[in-house]
């Protein structure tokens, strides 16, 4: 039964699939070898819908089902095909009526185009004849307002020939001045006859007028008598024509006015004769002044534009330039004699150079425009288009325009005008003073240096008395009770004589070198405060303070210490008021020479002086000090048996210093103070421990009293800053410097203190940067007995890892200065015979063995040892050595150098560490380094 289902569905869906299928029943399920993809997925879709045999039930009504889908499907498409070929039919009939409208168009488009070419046609006939009326129009205005104004021209030329005639000037003038401007409309017709000879009379009667101007100006003479009114009402109206002829006439009426004036002045002052003398100068402006006066209602004549009396005043400054440079050239040599002639015509020269720029500068009435005549003064070529003549046109057309519009819409460009007039009027007044500044004193500028030498001279002598009466005791009646009289009184001097010369003589390069001799005077002055300080026992006011030399003394009373002071404060005052003499001189002199002016070195000067007497306090202080110093070395270290109170020589330096700090610190300001207190503890503090190491011998009990004396001074310094200024305290460097100086002191001291057994641990612990030389000199200072001193040397080579003894280092590094025949004395002996100082200039010439090579070690501190100038090089750490002895490449060659040795070196080993001392690097100049 279930065979012959099988059979059936399979013969289904044979016969319900496409050819080229083969579809296999296997198991209930359809298997099909599909030839393409769309079979494949139809095979696998009925694979899903019938997985089982059971499933194929349903078989029959699918395919039904997917039958009449076909049918419908196949109905539809036939339904639109024939759809489709109805509606072909009637687009082939659309779209011959849509051809038919298109030809239709085409045609009434160009019936159109024919229609606008005829219009176009028609229009450009019509413009071409309105042009052709316009044109007409043009000429034949333009030739009935040039015949107008021919007529007017031809009008105004006989008026104006008829006004020459009859000498009537002012209407001449109006005239004129119509027939130039319409003169200017037929330029271009030059070739037309007519116009030609109307060219002709204009310039002809141009120049009748300007020679019958200028006969009449002949009229007007030199002298001081008034002429007469008709004369000078007939000038004004010259002036008038003349101003309308133009630049050229009007440069040559104005040169004319002037020379005739200043040819009075130069026939009355001339380079010859009573009148050349430069005492004679003021008498020069003051005729001048005269007849500026005299001359008023004469000169008033000329338009105040002309600025006829400026003119005249530079061509007479000119002219007085010229005879006072002849007369300066000529007189040169007597000008060292006449100073005080040659300031008066100086401060003559200025008041009138001053009064002339503000009378002609002053911004009157008459200053809105700018003069094209001082412009033609200052180098200026003018012409009728300068910027005055611009000015001027401007204003008419403003002022015209503004009356064409009734004045309603003009407030605008009144405005603009009033600037314009404004800045016009200030450029005018500025001209006017720089025209003047100069024109004439310059003539005195090289010949100035006799004054300056002379005001350099009056200043030396000043302050030559002024050191002569000094008390160098600080003012009592002053602001400054701590300045010195003469500071105040130099600097008053030189604050008048800079007034002097800003005021009568000069703000320019004469100005410039008076300041030079400012600043010459006052370096003189500051070399002789330094002149006045305390000396060294060598002569100067510096040095370093040392021991075993006195070359640094400086013995201070309390009388040279209020001195020393007082110049320090004069100093600072001096610095303060050189700075702001500096900077108004700079404001004063005149801009080029402004940059020019530098008082660094003058400030440099007295800070100098500052710095010299700083260095005098200290070295002053230091001297008093070196005794207690002195005394500390002198007493019996090595005899003390017990710790007891400080020491004499503490008592003596707490009363130096409770002396010096009230008495110094009030006087000096706290920077200087602290800058004292600085410099003291840096040069006393590494001296205390050369003084220390200068001590013959000490014991234990020696060292814990000296550890005692060292710990007080330690304090007595700490406390030194509050001492002079009890509302100051000690700052931290200063502080930390005293605490670390002298805690090397006192780790020194404890090592020195030390039991022979524990000596060089405690060298290594007490002082990790001593190096071999600090531990001899240890070993030299301190009581111990010879075999102790062995021991304690061979330990410490054997810490340093150091393969021979210390004779051994020692002697191949620095050869011993002492004779063969004193090496085998006894170290004692040897010790005592060398000396306990020997300066670091000093030479230490004694061959070394030549058969003891120099080892890695001895390399080593050859290089830390001075240099020819006394300068140590650093010292090297005693870490260093020792990895330099275990690492270093030449270990061997120093082991074998010391076996060669042998005892030779130990029998010399007594020289050696007496040579040590004359070094000079020891535990002071590593702890200063």
């Amino acid at each position: 039964m279930a065979a012959t289902e099988s059979a059936a569905v399979q013969a289904r869906i044979a016969t319900s699939t496409s050819p080229g299928t083969n579809v296999i029943v296997t198991s209930g399920s359809v298997q099909q070898d599909a030839f393409d993809s769309d079979d494949f997925d139809a095979v696998a879709y009925i694979n899903e819908m019938f997985p089982t045999e059971s499933s194929l039930v349903s078989l029959d009504p699918l395919i039904g089902n997917l039958k009449q889908k076909i049918r419908k499907v196949d109905q539809e498409i036939l339904t639109a095909v024939r759809q489709q070929s109805s509606s072909g039919s009637r687009a082939r009939q659309d779209l011959t009526a849509a051809k038919a409208a298109i030809e239709e168009l085409f045609g009434k488009i160009g019936e159109i185009r024919r229609k606008a070419e005829a219009s176009e046609v028609m229009v450009q006939e019509i413009c071409r004849d309105i042009r052709k009326l316009d044109f007409a129009k043009t000429h034949l205005t333009h030739t009935i307002t040039a015949l107008r104004r021919l007529a007017m021209l031809v009008n105004a030329v006989d008026q104006l020939q008829r006004a020459v005639e009859r000498g009537e000037y002012a209407e001449a003038a109006r005239l004129l001045e119509a027939v130039q401007q319409l003169a200017a409309h037929f330029a271009s017709f030059g070739s037309v006859p007519k116009v030609a000879e109307l060219s002709g009379r204009v310039s002809a009667l141009q120049m009748s007028l300007q020679l019958s101007a200028m006969r009449e100006f002949e009229l007007l003479g030199t002298g001081e008598d008034k002429p007469n009114p008709l004369l000078l009402e007939r000038l004004r109206a010259c002036c008038l024509v003349i101003d309308v002829l133009g630049f050229k006439a009007r440069e040559e009426l104005i040169e004319s006015v002037c020379h005739k004036e200043v040819g009075v002045y130069q026939q009355i002052f001339s380079t010859s004769g009573e009148t050349a003398q430069i005492e004679r100068t003021e008498r020069r402006y003051g005729w001048l002044r005269r007849r500026l006066r005299a001359k008023a209602e004469i000169w008033a004549i000329f338009p105040e534009s002309w600025r006829l009396p400026q003119r005249m005043c530079l061509l007479f400054a000119q002219v007085t330039r010229t005879h006072l440079a002849e007369i300066l050239d000529n007189k040169a040599a007597e000008l060292s004699n006449n100073v005080e002639a040659l300031l008066v015509a100086v401060k003559a020269t200025n008041d009138f150079e001053q009064e002339m720029a503000k009378r002609f500068g002053g911004g009157g009435s008459g200053d809105s425009v700018a003069d094209e005549d001082e412009e033609r003064s200052e180098g200026y070529e003018g012409d009728d288009h300068s910027p005055a003549s611009r000015v001027r046109q401007r204003y008419e057309r403003i002022f015209k325009e503004r009356e064409e519009r009734g004045g309603g819409a003009g407030d605008a460009s009144e405005d603009e005008a009033a600037r314009a007039a404004a800045a016009a009027r200030d450029a005018a007044n500025a001209a006017a003073r720089t025209a003047f500044h100069g024109v004439i004193s310059s003539v005195f500028t090289k010949h100035l240096r006799v004054y300056i030498e002379a005001e350099e001279k009056g200043l030396r002598e000043t302050l030559e008395a002024l050191i002569r009466e000094e008390s160098w005791k600080p003012m009592e009646d002053a602001a400054q009770t701590n300045v010195l009289r003469s500071a105040s009184e130099l600097f008053a001097v030189i604050k008048k004589s800079l007034q002097r010369c800003a005021r009568f003589v000069s703000r320019g390069e004469p100005m410039l070198h008076l300041m030079g001799a400012f600043q010459r005077v006052l370096q003189q002055y500051a070399a002789r405060l330094v002149a006045r300080l305390p000396k060294t026992a060598a002569g100067g006011t510096t040095g370093q303070a040392g021991a075993g030399t006195l070359d640094w003394y400086i013995k201070l009373n309390d009388e040279d210490t209020v001195v020393v002071c007082t110049i320090i404060a004069t100093a600072e005052y001096c610095i303060e008021v050189v700075g702001a003499l500096g900077r108004s001189v700079a404001k004063t002199v005149d801009p080029p020479f402004g940059n020019k002016v530098s008082v660094t070195e003058e400030e440099d000067e007295f800070q100098l002086v500052v710095t010299a007497c700083l260095s005098v306090l200290i070295l002053g202080c230091e001297t008093k000090l070196d005794a207690a110093l002195l005394q500390m070395t002198r007493m019996p270290w090595a005899s003390l048996e017990a710790v007891g109170d400080q020491s004499d020589f503490v008592t003596m330096f707490s009363r130096v210093l409770a002396e010096t700090a009230p008495r110094v610190g009030p006087a000096l300001s706290a920077l200087h103070f602290r800058y004292f207190c600085d410099k003291l503890a840096v040069s006393f503090c590494p001296r205390f421990i050369e003084y220390i190491f200068r001590c013959r011998k000490v014991s234990e009990a020696g060292s814990q009293q000296l550890l005692l004396d060292t710990q007080a001074i330690k304090a007595l310094l700490l406390d030194f800053p509050s001492a002079g200024k009890p509302d100051e305290v000690a700052h931290a460097s200063f502080s930390g410097h005293v605490a670390r100086e002298m805690g090397k002191a006192e780790a020194l001291l404890k090592v020195i203190g030390s039991r022979p057994e524990v000596l060089v641990d405690n060298f290594f612990t007490l002082m990790p940067s001593g190096s071999p030389a600090d531990f001899q000199r240890i070993l030299e200072l301190k009581v111990m007995r010879r075999n102790e001193q062995q021991t304690a040397t061979d330990l410490f080579n054997k810490r340093i890892g150091r393969p021979g003894p210390a004779a051994a280092y020692v002697r191949s590094a620095v050869p011993a200065p002492v004779a063969p025949a004193a090496a085998a004395a006894p170290a004692t002996t040897a010790a005592a015979a060398a000396p306990r100082y020997v300066p670091a200039a000093a030479p230490v010439a004694a061959p070394a063995p030549a058969a003891a090579p120099a080892s890695a070690a001895a390399v080593a501190y050859a290089a830390a040892r001075p240099s020819a100038a006394g300068r140590a090089q650093p010292a090297t750490t005693t870490q260093e050595f020792v990895s330099r002895f275990r690492f270093g490449g030449s270990t061997a060659a120093a082991r074998s150098s010391a076996a060669a040795a042998g005892e030779k070196m130990r029998e010399t080993m007594a020289g050696s560490l007496a040579a040590m001392k004359n070094l000079n690097l020891g535990f002071s100049r590593n702890a200063r380094e």
